[in-house]
């Protein structure tokens, strides 16, 4: 059996983050002002699920001013997210293929929510999610990869994985998975990798 793990950021879909900055910005009536490293601690906590969308929304309303629920996140994400055409043709023809699909992604809940409000059904038919905020850890950390093929009950060797990120590209290397970085200038490359992977 061979398995196609897509992360989902800029692979399946496409934000800008300073889309965020400017969302925050107007929400509080203040200047765009840039993250915090610990706002980027509170990001990494939510998409690890240390702590609820709820508390990262209360993280928020405190540290900037703001009033919003957490459907108010979910809204702003909303409005952020645009759909990669290549990467979810990549993941359409790999289901119509009947190649078991999961995702492998760096997430918070309230994302996936946001997602699945603008395209409702949008994971139907991949056979799993392997997402951080369940699994407790994000790539690239080492145990993520360890995790995800424990779970398939597979050998790193039987999987192709595609992120845009290169720390992320080489942790999934390290774990035995055939991974590949994407990005505009490899997706040609990385549509004939799969169609090789995967004898289609």
């Amino acid at each position: 059996m061979k398995y196609f793990l897509f992360d989902i950021g800029h692979v399946l879909v496409d934000f800008v983050t300073g889309d965020f900055l400017h969302e925050v910005a107007k929400g509080t009536g203040r200047p765009v002002e840039p993250l915090s490293e610990y706002d980027l601690d509170k990001i990494n906590e939510v998409e690890k699920g240390q702590i609820s969308d709820a508390e990262f929304v209360e993280y928020l309303n405190e540290s900037k001013g703001l009033s919003w629920t957490v459907t108010d996140l979910i809204a702003v994400w909303s409005r952020m997210f645009s759909i990669n055409e290549v990467g979810r043709g990549l993941f359409l023809d790999a289901l119509k293929a009947d190649v078991p699909v999961y995702t492998l992604s760096n997430i918070a809940r309230h994302h996936i929510d946001a997602i699945e409000n603008n395209w409702g059904g949008f994971f139907d038919g991949a056979a799993g999610l392997f997402l951080s905020y369940q699994i407790g850890v994000r790539k690239p950390d080492p145990f993520i990869y360890s995790h995800t093929l424990e779970k398939l009950g597979a050998k790193g060797k039987q999987c192709f994985f595609i992120d845009d990120r290169p720390e992320n590209i080489d942790a999934a290397r390290e774990a035995g998975i055939h991974a590949h970085q994407f990005i505009p200038e490899n997706h040609a490359k990385i549509r004939k990798a799969a169609a090789s992977f995967f004898h289609l």
